[in-house]
């Protein structure tokens, strides 16, 4: 059951991943519109900070799909480098690598390591839209990981209370035609992220993800539990068992060749 399930899951992730996605935060500009006292240019710098020195690492935890009525879950390895490349591992029976995935930045690879099966394919900007309907893209996910927020590149910002009226959102809006928004919720302290929602155009959203829990490594505040979601019923959460901040990651990590 559970190699039949990894295996389709795999082939999907593949053969269906899309390709809208997006980079680096760039540059940010003030809203002149905005009726807010606070300035939020210091909120932003501050998010654009965190975790900045945190350029590789690697971790292993447990991964849960809720997703039209059903529950997947097995266990994942993964590495990633700055938010370019990513391999993740799905762990099968024993702890024994079932499946590998591995985006460089270009290629995508996929190995099936039980059914000797390999594909690869060309993109620029992998999103997982197709496999889990949420267009979370590879550099979103690396960031994510790496304990720091999506910041959407060339937006203008303001801020705004919660409905609770004792934390603060953070608006980041770029666009006209193709409008995308993100909202950061701030805890208290007005630099700790708790969640972030990604929408498009006035109010279609597209996923958010809540930080549940973070736990120390060295310098670094990194997530321990993660829960993706959207308005469609769809949850991702990941249980991280361990992360390794500035792991030393050969060039090799991130190629996949097909079996021999």
């Amino acid at each position: 059951m559970m190699k039949q399930l990894l295996s389709t899951c795999g082939i999907v992730f593949f053969l269906l991943l899309g390709c809208a996605g997006f980079k680096g935060p760039g540059t940010i500009k003030p809203d002149s519109k905005s009726t807010a006292v606070m300035d939020p240019g210091p909120i932003f710098a501050h998010l654009e900070q965190t975790n900045a020195g945190l350029t590789s690492f690697k971790g292993i935890g447990k991964i849960k799909i809720w997703k039209q009525g059903g529950l997947q879950s097995t266990r994942v390895v993964w590495a990633g480098y700055q938010t370019e490349k990513l391999r993740l591992e799905i762990l099968g029976a024993g702890g024994r690598p079932f499946s590998s995935v591995v985006y460089d930045g270009s290629r995508l690879s996929l190995s099936l390591h039980s059914e000797r099966r390999f594909y690869q394919k060309h993109t620029r900007q992998a999103n997982l839209n197709r496999l889990i309907s949420m267009p979370v893209t590879v550099p979103d996910v690396l960031s994510i990981l790496a304990g720091r927020v999506p910041l959407l590149k060339n937006a203008t910002m303001t801020i705004e209370s919660a409905s609770s009226g004792k934390q603060l959102v953070l608006l980041l809006k770029r666009g006209w035609i193709k409008k995308q928004t993100g909202k950061i919720y701030l805890r208290e302290d007005m630099k700790t992220v708790w969640k972030y929602e990604l929408f498009q155009g006035k109010d279609t959203l597209l996923y958010r993800v809540e930080f549940l829990s973070r736990k120390p490594y060295g310098d670094y505040q990194l997530p321990d539990a993660l829960l993706f979601s959207d308005d469609l019923q769809t949850r991702i959460r990941i249980d991280v068992d361990k992360i390794w901040p500035d792991a030393k990651l050969s060039p090799s990590v991130f190629v996949l060749e097909p079996p021999g």
